[in-house]
């Protein structure tokens, strides 16, 4: 009896230490420490940053058009010499993804050549007639641009954007050669000069290109631009034989490639934050 009496406590002594041995493990101060998963850190502001490039405006093929009442001339032949071209401009960084800036561009001379044909009658003979055109170009424009950064690899960052202004458009003088050909037989040629012009356009172009970061500050840029910057007419002819004339050149699709490279200097670049934690990390306690 006595040994059974023994057993029976001490089970009961045993469950119990077991039952006070959780209880205590429970409410210990030597757990381990418990993982808290950080809180995403909120959206930072922007950057102001500077840029300027450089480049060459390779010039499209304009359409032209030799503007006379009741004569219709069909061009036959058009060029345009690339340009050289600087571009100055202030931006704003919104995000990793998304910026935008207003830029001023200066387009250099670009030189115009063309020639149209037109049939007409001379002293009752048939005559078939060609004139030549000379004159050169360049641009002033300044347009609000908005860039698409499609993330970063190895500090490489490709892009694409558009951009949407006004261009100034100026137009030399341009000078005129016409030769007439009267039955198949050359003629004294006619020379005359259509006075300059300048015109305000609307103005729009597409980017694509690529960025390099060499420093949070300093961004290197390759990229190439397609511009449009409208139309221009020029003034109208005066011919160098005396008489009048009422005849001018127009100039549409005043369109160039641009490849330039420059720079965007970050005026005050977005610093990295530590990561913030919904609460303290569980230090234990011995």
């Amino acid at each position: 009896m006595t040994k059974i009496v023994t057993s029976l406590l001490a089970g009961t002594a045993f469950f119990g230490l077991v039952a006070v041995a959780q209880a205590a493990d429970m409410a210990s101060p030597l757990r381990g420490p418990a993982i808290v998963p950080s809180v995403a850190d909120p959206i930072v502001s922007g950057s102001w940053y500077l840029r300027g490039d450089v480049g060459v405006a390779i010039a499209g093929k304009p359409s032209i058009e030799d503007v006379e009442p009741g004569l219709a001339k069909t061009i036959i032949h058009r060029d345009m010499t690339d340009a050289p071209m600087i571009q100055l401009g202030v931006g704003y960084q919104f995000n990793d993804y998304l910026r935008g800036d207003i830029t001023a561009e200066y387009r250099g001379s670009s030189r115009l050549r063309g020639v149209s044909t037109y049939a007409s009658t001379y002293g009752g003979l048939p005559s078939t007639n060609y004139v030549n055109y000379d004159t050169h170009t360049r641009s002033l424009a300044f347009m609000a641009n908005g860039y698409v950064d499609m993330g970063t690899w190895s500090g490489i960052t490709p892009y694409v954007g558009a951009g949407l202004g006004v261009a100034y458009n100026q137009m030399s003088d341009t000078y005129i050669d016409t030769s007439y050909y009267v039955a198949g037989s050359p003629q004294v040629p006619q020379k005359g000069v259509m006075a300059g012009s300048s015109k305000w356009n609307f103005a729009w172009a597409l980017h694509t290109g690529m960025s390099w970061d060499v420093n949070p500050n300093l961004k290197l840029d390759v990229g190439y631009s397609y511009k449009d910057y409208g139309t221009i007419t020029s003034g109208n002819l005066t011919c160098f034989s005396g008489t009048g004339c009422n005849e001018q050149l127009k100039i549409k699709n005043l369109g160039f490639h641009d490849v330039h490279i420059g720079a965007r200097w970050v005026i005050d670049p977005v610093v990295p934050k530590a990561p913030i934690y919904a609460s303290a990390p569980v230090v234990a306690k011995y």
